[in-house]
């Protein structure tokens, strides 16, 4: 597979955009209904996927709305920056907030899973202004920390984030994102082979498995320690919705309920689903985009 070999998705196009040195990918659909009457949709994808995570949910948002999806810093075809630091959710929040500057987005609602989720809330609170509202699948919130008791659930974060989580991203039959697809899923969802194969590739890019792994080894080292302690402002400012899978063995509802309580915050749960919210229940995560969508 070359740099610029791309899945193909119907309506989708796509263009690569510089931020401050570094590219990014930029998958988009909808250009026809940007407006100031209406907001894009900025679509950021979790780990270890791209933007072909969002193949079923990008058409139907784009039949109303102009959407973007971008390949986050070290994943998909955006460029894959050297060093730990250089993965810290802080940094990649910083440079998606410009990429909305970079692209001429007045004040998108950001629509994230996993870590895009996290990113699109670290966008929102370090960057007031800049989005409109956040919609969160499959996240908890970064100011908010996790008890102690429940830290079993990210068991996988150290064998990803250690020593041999680059080997583990690429080699080894890559049986740590295989068995990591298999076990966020609900029991009755079944990978296409063919599109997991199109995640697993971009791990076989040696740099990209190194990015992989730095993902990890930021949050560990330089992110959880100082979650609660001024890591993130709460963000009171502009909606958000959190929508944690009923069968999200990680991010569970339980957890992802912590962030209650506060007017602009609600939470949905999706029946039925594991952490692949945008793969195992697409239509179900339009549908609640839309109903969001009706405030503004």
């Amino acid at each position: 597979m070359t740099e610029r070999t791309l899945p193909v998705v119907p309506g989708v196009e796509h263009r690569w955009i510089d931020v401050d040195g570094v590219s990014l990918h930029v998958a988009e659909a909808g250009t026809t209904h940007r407006s100031a009457d209406r907001p894009t949709l900025v679509l950021l994808h979790g780990w270890p996927q791209h933007w072909f995570c969002w193949r079923h949910v990008m058409p139907a948002l784009a039949e109303t709305h102009h959407v973007v999806a971008l390949d986050l810093r070290g994943a998909g075809w955006s460029d894959v920056p050297e060093g730990t630091d250089a993965y810290d959710k802080r940094v990649i929040a910083d440079e998606v907030a410009r990429a909305i500057e970079v692209l001429e987005l007045d004040r998108p609602v950001l629509v994230g899973h996993d870590w895009g989720a996290w990113t699109s809330l670290l966008v929102a609170s370090r960057h007031p202004g800049s989005a409109r509202g956040v919609v969160a699948a499959a996240i908890v919130a970064p100011w908010k920390d996790v008890p102690w008791h429940q830290m079993w659930r990210f068991a996988y974060q150290p064998i990803a984030g250690g020593p041999g989580g680059a080997f583990l991203h690429r080699r080894a039959g890559q049986m740590l994102l295989k068995t990591i697809f298999r076990a966020g899923a609900a029991r009755r969802f079944r990978w296409p082979r063919s599109v997991r194969e199109e995640y697993l590739a971009r791990f076989r890019d040696p740099a990209r498995a190194r990015a992989g792994q730095a993902m990890y080894r930021a949050f560990l080292l330089k992110e959880i320690p100082k979650i609660g302690r001024g890591y993130a402002r709460r963000v009171d400012d502009v909606p958000l919705l959190f929508l944690p899978g009923t069968g999200d063995l990680v991010l569970a509802p339980s957890l992802v309920r912590r962030v209650e309580g506060p007017p602009n915050v609600t939470v949905t749960e999706i029946a039925g689903t594991g952490h692949w919210i945008p793969e195992e229940r697409p239509a179900e995560l339009v549908g609640r985009v839309r109903e969001f969508l009706r405030q503004f």
